[in-house]
C-alpha cells in the first residue's frame, strides 16, 4: 500500500543518501519491511513442535509406494513412514519425488544466486534498493539485514547440478558491479562472506500447488519469489485442498500460537546480566566475540524444540560465526559444546550434516595411527 512514484532527485536522496547521483526516479514502498528468513523458519518450526508436530530430519527419501490409499515413504538408512495424505514440498527435488509416484509433468531447474555479505556498520541503508527487474529475477539488490549487516545480490544463473552452491569470481564481480550501479560507494573491502543458494525454478515458471491425479498426493513445488511472503497463503491453499479430499481438520483447543523469543546476551541491561551471570555463570562465558554470544545461548539453541545439531544450526539460531571473523575464533568452542551437549565425539560434529565434519580424530590418536603404519 501507499506506493509512491518519486521523480524529485533531492527527495529521493533525502530518503536514501547512499543512492547513486544518477537516479532519476524511484517507486517508493514505505510499508516494505525485512525479516530474517532462516530465523523465521526456525521460529515456525519450533512453534509447530511446541504444538505436537514431530520432525524427522536428515531423511533422504528413496522410495514411495501407494497402495490401498496409504502412502509408504522409505528413507535411506531404513526409515519408513505411512500416511493417507502426502505433501511434496521438496524444493529442488520436488520433481524427483513426484516421479517416484509416476507423475512426471514438471521439471525443476536449479538457478544459482550469489551474494556478498558486508561487515556490520560498513554501510548504513535506510531502504531496500531494487533495480529494474529482469525477465528472470528481481535483479541485483542492495539490502540491509535485521542484524545491521548489508548484503548485495543475487545474480541468476541456470545450472544443472542441484548441489552446486559454489561461488565464482565472475559471479561475484557481476553482483558487485550491479550493486555499484545503485550504490557507488559500496565498501567492497568490508566484505566478510560470500555464498550462493539455489532457487527451484519449474519449467512452467509458476507456482505448482496441485491436487494431483493420485488421491491424497499434493505437489507444492517451484515456489519462486515472493515465496516467503506468500508462504502463509500457500499453507492456507494446501489446507483447503486437504479439506476437499475429506480430511477432517479439527481446531486444537490448547493450540499455542506464541513461540518465546530466545534470550540473548545483548538484550539485557548490565544489571540484568549481573543477575543472570550470578544465577548461571555460562551467561558470562562469551564464546563468539564478534557477535557477543554466550555459552548459555548456544546450549539453549541445542536443546530448543527442533534444536541445533550442527555448527551451522547453532549459527543460524544464535549467531556465533556470523561476525567479522566468520567463526575463526569461536568455531572450535562451538564444536566442543555440540560434542558435550549431544554426547557425540568431536569427529561426528559437522558443519551442516552429511559429509561436512571438521575433525578426523584427536592428534594423539592420529600419531598412534602413524606409528602403527610405520611399524607395519
Amino acid at each position: 500500500p501507499d506506493l509512491e512514484l518519486i521523480l524529485d532527485k533531492d527527495k529521493i536522496l533525502e530518503l536514501e543518501p547512499n543512492l547513486t547521483e544518477d537516479v532519476v526516479g524511484v517507486l517508493h514502498a514505505p510499508t516494505a519491511g525485512i525479516v530474517s528468513p532462516y530465523e523465521m523458519t526456525i521460529a515456525l518450526a519450533e512453534n509447530a513442535a511446541m504444538n505436537g508436530v514431530k520432525f524427522f530430519r536428515n531423511q533422504e527419501v528413496i522410495k514411495i509406494r501407494h497402495t490401498d490409499y496409504i502412502f509408504t515413504v522409505k528413507t535411506r538408512g531404513g526409515g519408513e513412514f505411512q500416511s493417507r495424505h502426502l505433501i511434496n514440498a521438496a524444493g529442488l527435488y520436488a520433481d524427483e519425488i513426484s516421479k517416484m509416484l509416476g507423475l512426471d509433468y514438471f521439471y525443476i531447474m536449479p538457478r544459482k544466486g550469489e551474494y556478498i555479505l558486508f561487515d556490520r556498520n560498513a554501510l548504513r541503508l535506510n531502504k531496500i534498493l531494487f533495480p529494474m527487474p529482469t525477465k528472470v529475477s528481481k535483479g541485483i539488490l542492495v539490502c540491509p539485514t535485521v542484524h545491521g549487516n548489508t548484503f548485495v545480490g543475487p545474480n541468476a544463473q541456470n545450472i544443472v547440478d542441484k548441489e552446486d552452491i559454489a561461488t565464482t569470481t565472475a559471479g561475484l564481480k557481476e553482483i558487485l558491479d550491479g550493486a555499484k550501479d545503485l550504490v557507488p560507494n559500496i565498501p567492497a573491502r568490508s566484505s566478510i562472506r560470500n555464498f550462493a543458494g539455489l532457487r527451484a525454478v519449474p519449467d512452467s515458471y509458476d507456482f505448482i500447488i496441485d491436487n494431483t491425479d493420485i488421491w491424497g498426493f499434493i505437489n507444492v513445488a517451484g515456489i519462486l519469489s515472493p515465496g516467503l511472503t506468500s508462504s502463509y497463503a500457500i499453507a492456507e491453499k494446501v489446507e483447503g485442498i486437504l479439506e476437499l479430499l475429506g480430511l477432517e481438520l479439527k481446531k486444537k483447543e490448547d493450540y499455542n500460537p506464541y513461540r518465546p523469543k530466545p534470550q540473548s546476551f545483548t538484550d539485557f541491561t548490565k544489571e540484568e546480566l549481573d543477575k543472570k551471570i550470578q544465577e548461571d555463570p555460562k551467561w558470562g562465558n562469551i564464546i563468539c566475540r564478534c557477535e557477543t554470544v554466550s555459552e548459555r545461548e548456544i546450549i539453549n539453541a541445542i536443546h530448543a524444540p527442533v534444536g541445533a545439531t550442527t555448527v551451522d544450526g547453532v549459527k543460524f539460531r544464535c549467531r556465533p560465526g556470523m561476525g567479522r571473523c566468520q567463526g575463526g575464533f569461536c568455531r572450535p568452542r562451538v564444536i566442543e559444546i555440540l560434542s558435550r551437549e549431544l554426547n557425540i565425539p568431536y569427529s561426528q560434529v559437522s558443519k551442516r550434516g552429511d559429509d561436512t565434519t571438521f575433525l578426523e580424530c584427536k592428534t594423539k590418536d592420529f600419531r598412534l595411527q602413524q606409528c602403527s603404519f610405520e611399524e607395519d
